[in-house]
């Protein structure tokens, strides 16, 4: 990984503090990218999506994520304070227009950020989209409640969700092995426990805080994209086929279809992200 050319925490007025990082060169376009979750956080391998000869990449966790703090809060934490957070950091940097890379629950956010910062918003880039509009969240709840259940009887998120609020360090890990395992049941037992630490547990319970307020998702919301967004899409994804044409049914939206699922640092995926950030600004069909 390339040296950082800038690193720090910014804190909000709300009790939270965001760790940052800033890469590349600092006469070059800013993208800010958006990681996925909610829950995770920025890796030296996001910085794959990018030539940092070409970029001025900004990469931050997240409200509770990662290495901002207090890590794991659900306190002053949506996806409108996240939103915020966004812009908070441009003017922080003092950068007057961005671009975006979102990714899965990060296209999300980005879409959001458009809807009311489009003026400060170039390029944007979407990869293996998440929209969590009701019905998406209800198929995955549904999913979720039936793994859950066959893993131990009455077993379902909310259950999940509330023993890994507990302060007992037992029942939460015991929660979170189960959600762990439904999540990724193939496995082994020993590497889910290996996976399953205070970090983990707390990005599950971020995970699941959200999912139970719906993801702060408003039904009435018009969506509005600009001519400069597009979407990176594996067909092999079943959420992010029914996030684009959710999105698409709220305007035109210019796509890249691969033989890919969600991953999005699947080879084929990662290149075209490459290749749409170097080319020019999509054009809409």
């Amino acid at each position: 990984m390339r040296p950082s050319l800038d690193t720090g925490y910014y804190a909000t007025e709300d009790g939270h503090c965001l760790y940052w990082e800033r890469h590349g060169p600092s006469h070059a376009a800013p993208v800010f990218f958006l990681h996925g979750g909610p829950g995770g956080y920025c890796s030296p391998q996001h910085l794959r999506f990018f030539d940092l000869e070409q970029w001025q990449v900004i990469v931050f966790d997240q409200r509770g994520c990662g290495r901002s703090h207090p890590r794991g809060e659900t306190r002053n934490n949506s996806t409108a304070h996240s939103v915020a957070d966004i812009d908070a950091l441009r003017r922080h940097l003092g950068l007057a227009r961005i671009n975006l890379l979102g990714v899965s629950w990060g296209s999300w956010l980005a879409v959001q950020y458009q809807q009311q910062f489009a003026e400060h918003v170039a390029r944007c880039v979407l990869v293996s989209l998440f929209v969590p509009c009701a019905e998406h969240v209800a198929e995955h709840e549904r999913m979720m409640n039936q793994r859950l259940g066959q893993l131990q009887a009455g077993w379902d998120m909310a259950a999940v969700l509330a023993d890994l609020r507990q302060g007992n360090p037992q029942v939460r890990r015991r929660a979170a092995l189960h959600w762990a395992q439904a999540n990724a049941s193939t496995l082994a037992a020993k590497a889910l426990h290996a996976f399953v630490d205070d970090h983990a547990i707390d990005a599950m319970t971020l995970e699941l805080h959200f999912h139970q307020q719906g993801y702060f998702f408003d039904e009435g919301q018009p969506i509005r994209l600009s001519a400069d967004t597009l979407a990176i899409q594996g067909i092999h994804d079943r959420c992010g086929m029914a996030s684009l044409r959710w999105l698409r049914q709220h305007g035109p939206l210019p796509a890249r279809l691969l033989r890919a699922g969600h991953n999005a640092l699947a080879p084929n995926l990662l290149q075209a992200v490459r290749q749409a950030l170097d080319a020019p600004p999509p054009l809409l069909p």
